[in-house]
């Protein structure tokens, strides 16, 4: 195993200002913008992240045949910043679903990604870094669970809190014959875990999680397991130190004897969370949404943002007027339209765009969504044929939406 954990470097190669590929508006009230990023070709498994200055941060991978790259960088106006080499692997487990990510504190950040842990297909590790801002050096990896088991341990997500901790997620098989279960954690500046959670002991096992600070502390979403195949979504918070007990954000009821690979995605601000899923009970694919305004206490009934042609792959953001931003894939066989609605704090829907043609295949992955001001930004993967090598390139894709 080959780690290096590189000093960050002021822009990538050489001072990259956003290039403004191009400008169409596709809906009436909104304008999209197709940006550069500086990813570059051979790039995949983007994430977006905003901290809490309004800043816009941008994570991917770049493989290559005996390695596997994670960067970063900053956007600042019209400018990429602060961007550079994270780390990097011989032995990762790089996964179309379960992908590395970042999260931006005070005066820190933290990055995720998977690293092979036994000879199993499925057994990894999630190892994370810790950067300091003043010292400008990414620490030395670490294992967030402690449990030292061969399995499989993914589907992360972090948040930032007070005081430059962090909050991380994530499914964990350290009980493989009992299947799934969800944990989490809180860890300082320096990765030490100052708080460790088992919050369900049975889940679905590679439908990604999604987490949100409320008014009242974390949330977590994540597609819940029953003893008999129901695999709804569920909820649990941090309210007064304690954990609830997980409820489901909405009963579908989908039977399914088997992981969809379809995680929900959540937002939340004060006392508002709102809530994006897939669900396909009795074969009838729809992507839905549910507001609270009770900090993730109880939802609203959910109302149906796409159905019949779409496979899920769900993303959500709450903007400064209260109205929600999300995204979804629409699917006509083996293409797909990324698609994004705005909706209203009390679920009216206000305007639906497309944003860009794309391949409903798994090397695509998940969009992703988030938010500065009033402004959405949305990263993908874009698939692309190389006419000379006759193969099939991936490079990270980035637009900003303006309603």
């Amino acid at each position: 195993m080959r780690y290096q954990v590189l000093k960050v470097v002021k822009a990538i190669g050489v001072a990259a200002s956003v290039v403004l590929a191009s400008t169409a508006s596709l809906a009436d009230d909104a304008q999209i913008l197709m940006m550069s990023t500086p990813a570059g070709e051979h790039t995949s498994l983007s994430r977006l992240v905003t901290d809490k200055k309004g800043k816009i941060y941008l994570s991917w991978v770049r493989s290559s045949e005996d390695r596997t790259q994670l960067y970063q960088a900053k956007l600042d106006g019209d400018q990429w910043l602060e961007g550079g080499l994270i780390t990097q692997g011989d032995d990762w487990f790089v996964n179309w679903a379960d992908f590395p990510s970042l999260v931006v504190n005070d005066s820190s950040m933290a990055a995720h990604w998977l690293q092979m842990s036994g000879e199993g297909t499925f057994d990894y590790d999630v190892k994370a870094a810790f950067y300091d801002k003043y010292t400008q050096v990414w620490g030395e990896p670490i294992t967030i669970h402690k449990d030292g088991v061969k399995a499989e341990h993914g589907f992360v997500s972090m948040l930032s809190m007070n005081g430059n901790r962090t909050f991380i997620t994530w499914l964990d098989g350290r009980n493989t014959s009992s299947g799934m279960t969800l944990r989490a954690g809180i860890f300082d500046s320096d990765g030490k875990t100052l708080r460790d959670w088992e919050l369900d002991g049975l889940t679905c096992e590679c439908c990604q999680t999604s987490a949100a600070i409320s008014a009242n502390g974390p949330i977590v979403v994540y597609r819940d397991r029953s003893e008999k195949e129901v695999r709804d979504i569920y909820i649990t918070r941090l309210v007064a130190d304690k954990w609830t007990t997980p409820t489901a954000v909405f009963a579908d009821n989908w039977v399914v004897n088997g992981c969809p690979v379809n995680g929900p995605a959540v937002a939340a601000r004060d006392n508002m969370a709102a809530v994006i899923w897939f669900s396909a009970k009795d074969d009838q694919p729809m992507v839905k949404l549910a507001i609270s305004h009770t900090a993730g206490k109880s939802f609203s009934k959910p109302v149906i943002v796409a159905k019949s042609s779409t496979n899920g792959r769900v993303g959500i953001t709450l903007l400064d007027t209260g109205n929600i931003a999300v995204s979804w894939l629409a699917t006509h066989g083996s293409q797909a339209q990324l698609k994004m609605a705005l909706y209203s704090p009390q679920g009216e829907l206000l305007d639906t765009v497309r944003i860009a043609d794309t391949s409903a295949s798994r090397r695509s992955g998940f969009p992703v969504i988030t938010s500065s001001g009033n402004d959405v930004y949305v990263t993908w993967t874009e698939i692309s044929r190389h006419e000379q090598a006759q193969e099939q390139a991936a490079k990270v894709k980035l637009a900003r939406v303006r309603f």
